[in-house]
């Protein structure tokens, strides 16, 4: 997420270019076989790489991009270009698989050096290690790029504003030099290795770590000659899991392409999961060189973070963290990361109970703590999670002063014009994730309504009963405030605000769905809308096309996506319509990213052309655009809490037309596992819950009439309940509740 408002205006459409990798070959001494693809390396029968692999009930490790260890390597060079200079040697030499090191040799300043692109095969991030065989008596200083994508690493024909002259190879980490629109004035991003010949041969490690790359560009600045070995790379993310690949929680279906994005997403947060002390400080000042060595403010020092962006911004923001820590929870259970990070935020509150939007690294002006105003109802929402996922009294006793507070102030706001809805305009925090409306918007008051649901249930697990009813009745009042004023009965859709009602955004209606706004009839609606009006060739946009408003461009931005996905799981559609509808959206969107570099991770925001937003100072691996991996999980398996820290649970399959689907989510009392597999006959599902859980099982129906079972014992006969069982049942399903601990199956046959 970028840190300013200003960094969100409309995004530029950007042309394809031509990748580093063709013009960098030109003058090689000695070039080697390209890749030429964005697929990520890995070994044969791979999802990853066989286009026609068939998932295997199980299997499910191959999805897996998280490396075992912490040590990875570059699995391919992929270009090699003499330049001004000479390469002499085999380039295998820089993946260690050449007897004799590679030299490289330059005549003058970086811009008549040699260049060698080095493919790990996946996004990645840590410090490079390379080996220094020997350098001339004056050598010159041996630098690094980085990129997570050949399309925006700065090359003859792709310029980065300027980067291409300085910090050939790099894409743009810095803030903002370079920034699209404004030139590259120095060399903020490549690091820098200095040699000294009296110490060599040695293995050097880099200074400054580099969070998010692809893609590594060596090159050489000043006369003189370098002798290199083996490049490596100290991973440095998800520092206190050993074995980055031991996943807690996993996730395996029929459909190889949904697989693929359960586990880009979870990778995706590993990336962006790393120590406390590891932050960017920004806005960096001119002629300041990259790095990512500043503590988190309110964060344990020895704990990590989760932070939005691996590459950038490198700090932990209030929306990211609502999706963030959910995967996290469902696939490493990384909890303590997650404590850590809210803790962090919780501890900046303001006295009057706002609360910043991200972590205050660096210097922050008044205004720009007070942007954002929208994230002080993800800080609710994601200590509600917290709550559910962990069942944790005590940290929730920590931080309910502050949940309190943070909710008095977005009521106090609520009642400045006796709207019933919120506005930021008078607060002065308008900010938003990517527009900059900041009226009475159905967006931020649906969000706020949900934060009034949570608090009653928060306020009744603490034991006040006076608090849980005032919270449940705000949020009726909101309910029906959105309802009347922001619902638009001719068109079917919710406003973007009473300010401006002619536009109908993806977020203001996936949200009004979500949050329970909308009632099942004007959820259809909605929905239909959105199909109608939004999408396009990759996937469904902020706001249709046919809707111009000063507000929100149409672009595709993934949080509201994953709402959208979200939704359409949700929605009460006896057919599955919907739920195949939010299958082909994951497909699109997606799909579309894994088949673009880097491959492995999902984008911050893409054009409607389908490229990456803000070029080349887009991040690749940002951990909101993870949605489909909590969905994958709590819809799709069907697998979510209900009570906190799942002493109650539901596993309540929406198939969306897969033939099967399994998997495991941990939980405090242990892994729930859970599997199903739907026929033309019936649906089976099984599930195996650990002690002190209690759980509803249920199977969709299809709107047929079925007879079910539990455990061999019929518990539905087609019309009413039987032998005692607790079942209910309406178009798209029938539930049992009250499942004990153990290992159940539930199944239904047409009647």
């Amino acid at each position: 997420m970028i840190h300013r408002s200003t960094g969100r205006g409309t995004l530029a459409a950007l042309s394809a270019g031509i990748t580093l990798l063709g013009m960098l070959t030109a003058n090689s001494a000695a070039a080697q076989p390209t890749s030429g693809t964005a697929q990520t390396a890995h070994t044969a029968d791979s999802p990853w790489t066989d286009t026609g692999y068939q998932p295997r009930p199980g299997d499910w490790q191959p999805y897996v991009l998280a490396p075992r260890g912490h040590s990875v390597d570059p699995v391919a060079v992929t270009s090699v270009a003499a330049r001004g200079g000479s390469v002499q040697g085999d380039p295998k030499a820089l993946l260690g698989g050449a007897k004799s090191p590679l030299r490289l040799t330059s005549p003058g300043d970086r811009t008549r050096s040699p260049l060698v692109t080095l493919d790990f095969g996946k996004d990645v991030g840590g410090k490079i290690r390379i080996r220094v065989a020997g350098a001339s008596s004056t050598p010159p200083r041996l630098h690094v790029c980085f990129s997570e994508s050949q399309q925006y690493a700065a090359s003859a024909t792709q310029s980065n504003s300027g980067e291409d002259a300085v910090a050939p190879g790099c894409d743009t980490a810095n803030i903002w030099n370079g920034y699209p629109g404004q030139p590259y004035t120095y060399d903020a991003d490549s690091h820098t290795f200095t040699l000294d010949p009296a110490k060599l041969p040695a293995t050097l490690t880099d200074s400054q770590l580099r969070g998010g790359f692809r893609y590594a560009t060596v090159f050489l600045d000043g006369p003189g000659w370098v002798d290199l070995g083996a490049v490596s790379l100290d991973f440095s993310a998800v520092p206190a899991q050993a074995d980055p690949a031991d996943y807690q929680g996993w996730f395996l279906s029929s459909d190889n392409e949904l697989n693929k994005v359960w586990y880009s997403g979870a990778y995706t947060v590993q990336l962006d999961t790393w120590m406390s002390d590891t932050a960017k400080s920004w806005p960096y000042q001119t002629g300041e060189a990259d790095h990512s060595d500043t503590q988190v403010p309110g964060a344990d020092p020895d704990q990590e973070v989760i932070f939005d962006g691996a590459k950038r911004d490198r700090v932990v923001w209030q929306g990211d963290l609502a999706i963030q820590a959910p995967v996290t929870y469902l696939s490493t259970d990384d909890v303590p990361a997650v404590d850590n990070s809210l803790s962090s935020l919780a501890s900046q509150q303001l006295s009057d109970g706002y609360v910043p939007a991200e972590s205050l690294v660096g210097p922050h002006n008044q205004d720009e703590i007070r942007t954002y105003g929208e994230y002080v109802t993800w800080f609710v929402y994601n200590h509600y999670e917290h709550w559910l996922y962990t069942g944790d009294r005590a940290y929730l006793a920590r931080w309910w002063p502050q949940l309190t507070k943070a909710m008095a102030w977005l009521e106090s706001v609520r009642q400045q014009d006796g709207s019933g809805l919120i506005s930021f305009a008078a607060a002065n925090s308008c900010g938003h994730y990517g527009y900059s409306d900041c009226g009475h918007e159905t967006y931020v008051n649906a969000l706020y309504k949900r934060n009034l649901d949570e608090m009653a249930e928060l306020a009744g697990a603490r034991g006040d009963t006076g608090g849980a009813r005032t919270y449940a009745a705000r949020a009726t009042e909101v309910k029906d405030a959105i309802n009347s004023r922001l619902w638009d009965a001719s068109t079917g859709a919710y406003r973007l605000s009473t300010e401006i009602p002619t536009a109908y955004p993806q977020d203001a209606n996936a949200a009004a769905v979500l949050t329970g706004v909308a009632d099942d009839t004007r959820s259809a609606q909605a929905l239909a809308y959105l199909r109608a009006a939004n999408w396009s060739t990759y996937g469904s946009l902020t706001v249709s096309p046919s809707t111009p408003n000063p507000s929100i461009q149409p672009f595709y931005e993934p949080l509201p996506s994953g709402f959208e996905v979200s939704a359409r799981l949700a929605a009460a559609d006896p057919t599955g319509t919907e739920q195949q509808q939010a299958l082909q959206l994951i497909r699109t969107f997606w799909g579309h990213q894994l088949a673009e570099d880097p491959g492995s991770t999902l984008w911050e925001k893409a054009n409607p052309d389908g490229d990456p937003g803000i070029a080349q100072f887009t991040s690749l691996a940002h951990g909101w655009a993870a949605g489909p991996t909590i969905s994958l999980t709590t819809q799709v398996l069907g697998v979510r809490p209900t009570a906190a820290g799942f002493a109650g649970y539901t596993i309540a399959p929406a198939p969306g037309g897969l033939t099967w689907a399994q998997g495991s989510v941990p939980t405090p009392h242990g892994a729930i596992t859970a599997s199903w597999r739907s026929t033309a006959g019936g649906f089976t599902l099984t599930a195996t819950a650990p002690r002190g859980t209690r759980g509803v099982l249920a199977v969709p129906t299809g709107g047929h009439r079925v007879s079910v079972a539990l455990d061999g014992r019929t518990v539905w006969n087609g019309t009413r309940a039987v032998g005692g069982a607790q079942v209910t049942a309406d178009a798209t399903g029938v539930r049992v509740s009250g499942v004990g601990p153990g290992h159940h199956t539930l199944t239904s046959h047409l009647l």
